[in-house]
């Protein structure tokens, strides 16, 4: 038996559905149509009647969405490729996969990759509850590479699934949190840039949690001595880190120059000091979740504070001169 709950798609909000599902046959059918490939699942554990085999509630938007599933007993599953960079966060119970000599594991509180996104990959699941994120390709590799949509090369290869270490897996799981919780909230109303925006955050998280191949490809801007390529990279690595507290040694240290390097890179190619860089960032993000917040629980204040503006009043001339409106405006919608 399957029962799913659906929630109408409604102009710039995002795509809700869910689905509980009781009959390990139909669990496969739904799955292969939500992932959009041939799964080949294996219960190794016989079903009880009535019992719910599979719970899934997946959030969309524009070119990413996050699943929150719950799988009970053991499942294996040998899936075509995804076409899809998948992030799994376990809450609980424990994943491992396996894909062209790659291997991943996530037990509770634990991150992984699933797969390579072109490659078939096997995978075996234990009364699994999970977070899943599921990025285009494309996007991923946009950003790896630095470069406009349509222009890097695919598929990224990632070198693990593991994460490179603890302070980067909890960077991802901050990260995702972040967009649920306002992106992906219930009453949110995404744009199509809200949800590029998003999208690239996320992907610029899983490049920094996850070890790749993928490197700049060089521009006609570059110079020998290499500099836009660590440019991109400081900046990269501050978007990722918005929502941290970080100083300039700590954006030298992520690239491997000098304090003072950092500081001449942005004054000769964005005329402007890293902090300054920084700051524009959080703004960013403060105006995309005033975009996006509800008026009746959400105060400029607890957005701004969350962004690292202490000060209202500072925030407000400083919002006003970047989007040519108060703060309250564009929370009032």
């Amino acid at each position: 038996m399957i029962n799913i709950d659906t929630v109408t798609e409604q102009l710039h909000q995002p795509a809700r559905w869910q689905a509980r599902i009781t009959d390990d046959a139909e669990a496969e059918r739904f799955l292969e149509e939500a992932y959009g490939v041939k799964l080949r699942l294996r219960w190794n554990q016989e079903q009880r009647q009535n019992d719910v085999r599979l719970t899934h509630v997946r959030t969309a938007a524009g070119s990413f969405a996050v699943d929150e599933v719950c799988v009970a007993g053991d499942v294996e599953a040998a899936p075509d490729p995804m076409n899809k960079v998948v992030g799994v966060w376990a809450s609980s119970g424990r994943l491992s996969t396996d894909c062209d000599g790659i291997a991943g594991e996530a037990a509770a509180g634990e991150i992984a990759l699933l797969s390579q996104p072109d490659l078939p990959h096997r995978s075996s699941a234990h009364e699994l509850l999970a977070t899943t994120v599921l990025l285009d390709p494309s996007v991923v590799a946009e950003v790896a590479a630095g470069l406009p949509s349509g222009q890097a090369i695919v598929p990224i290869r990632f070198t693990s699934f593991q994460p490179v270490n603890a302070a980067a897996a909890q960077l991802w799981k901050d990260t995702v949190t972040y967009v649920v919780r306002t992106v992906l909230a219930d009453d949110a109303v995404v744009t199509p840039l809200v949800a590029g925006h998003a999208s690239r955050l996320l992907a610029a998280v899983m490049l920094s949690t996850f070890p790749h191949t993928t490197a700049a490809r060089p521009t006609p801007c570059d110079r020998t001595d290499d500099k836009p390529v660590l440019l991109r990279r400081a900046m990269e690595y501050m978007d990722a880190n918005a929502t941290n507290d970080i100083a300039l040694a700590d954006i030298a240290d992520a690239i491997h120059v000098t304090p003072r390097a950092v500081q001449y890179m942005f004054r000769r190619h964005l005329d402007m000091t890293p902090l300054q860089y920084l700051r524009r960032i959080r703004l960013h993000y403060a105006h995309l979740e005033l975009s996006a917040a509800d008026r009746m629980q959400d105060t400029v204040t607890e957005i701004a504070a969350r962004w690292g503006f202490a000060h209202t009043g500072r925030f407000a001339v400083l919002y006003r001169q970047t989007y040519g409106q108060s703060p309250h405006q564009t929370l009032r919608g």
